[in-house]
C-alpha cells in the first residue's frame, strides 16, 4: 500500500511539470516562429513482481512503478506564414534561423518581426540587434527592399545595407530554447540553403485544438491521482485508529 504513495504522487508531480509545458505553449500561440514543447513521460524504474503461496515466492514479471517526465522535446516544424504589409518583417521558408546578438553571445530564432532601435539598427525586441554576413545590419530608412537570399537594399536599389546571416544546425538536439522562440546552441552553425520572405512573419507551430485536449488529460490525469490518494490517505488513518484500540 505504501508503494501507491510513491506512484501517485510520482504522477502528481509528472502533470504539474506537464501542465506547465501546456500552459507556456498556450501562452505562446500569438508569438512569430514559437516552437512548441512536449514533455516525454516514462517510468523511473521496473521492479520484479512476485507470487507467493504455499511453494513459496515465483517470480511473474516486472512492472513499472514511479512515473516520471523524462525530457522536454521541442517540435520545430514550420508554422503557417502571415501577411503583414511591414518591410521590416521577414519570415523564413526552408530549415534555418536568423542570428540575433544578445548581451551573452549570439542566439538564433525563426521570429523576424524586427524593428529599428534609436540608432538606426535592425533588431528584434527584447533580445537583440539582428546579424548580417558583416556584422549587425544598420538602415538608414525602413524603406527596403529584402531579396530571398536575405540581400536588404534601399526600395529604389541606390543603398546596399548588407545581407542576413542565416543559419542552420545538422542536430537541433544542439539547441536550447531560452524563451519563447530564441534559442541558443551548443555547437556551431552552418550555411542555411533557406529563402527570405519579406512583408510576411512565422506564426508560432502551436495547435490550440491540441493543446487542450493534452491539458484535459493530463488534468482528468492529476485530479485522479489526488482522489485515490486522498482514499489511500483515509485508509491509513483508520488502520491506525484500529490498531491502537
Amino acid at each position: 500500500m505504501f508503494q501507491g504513495f510513491y506512484d501517485l504522487t510520482s504522477n502528481m508531480i509528472t502533470q504539474n511539470r506537464n501542465l506547465n509545458v501546456i500552459s507556456n505553449n498556450m501562452t505562446n500561440v500569438s508569438t512569430p516562429g514559437y516552437k512548441s514543447d512536449t514533455v516525454i513521460q516514462g517510468t523511473f524504474r521496473d521492479q520484479m513482481i512476485y507470487r507467493f503461496d504455499k511453494t513459496g515466492r515465483t517470480p511473474i514479471g516486472t512492472a513499472s512503478r514511479v512515473n516520471t517526465a523524462v525530457e522536454r522535446v521541442t517540435d520545430y516544424s514550420d508554422g503557417g506564414l502571415k501577411e503583414t504589409g511591414s518591410n521590416l518583417d521577414l519570415a523564413l521558408q526552408g530549415n534555418g534561423f536568423f542570428v540575433i546578438q544578445s548581451g551573452n553571445g549570439n542566439v538564433y530564432t525563426r521570429d523576424g518581426s524586427f524593428n529599428l532601435d534609436n540608432q538606426g539598427y535592425l533588431r528584434l525586441d527584447g533580445v537583440g540587434r539582428v546579424m548580417g554576413t558583416n556584422g549587425p545590419i544598420r538602415l538608414t530608412t525602413d524603406e527596403i527592399s529584402v531579396d530571398g537570399q536575405g540581400n536588404i537594399r534601399s526600395i529604389d536599389g541606390r543603398q546596399y545595407f548588407g545581407t542576413l546571416r542565416l543559419v542552420d544546425f545538422g542536430d537541433y538536439n544542439q539547441l536550447t530554447k531560452i524563451t519563447g522562440g530564441v534559442f541558443r546552441a551548443n555547437a556551431q552553425p552552418q550555411n542555411a540553403d533557406v529563402a527570405v520572405k519579406q512583408k510576411y512573419i512565422e506564426d508560432s507551430n502551436v495547435s490550440m485544438i491540441d493543446e487542450m485536449t493534452a491539458m484535459m488529460t493530463s488534468q482528468r490525469s492529476l485530479q485522479s491521482a489526488a482522489q485515490v490518494l486522498r482514499m489511500y490517505d483515509q485508509i491509513i488513518s483508520k488502520a491506525a485508529q484500529i490498531g491502537s484500540m
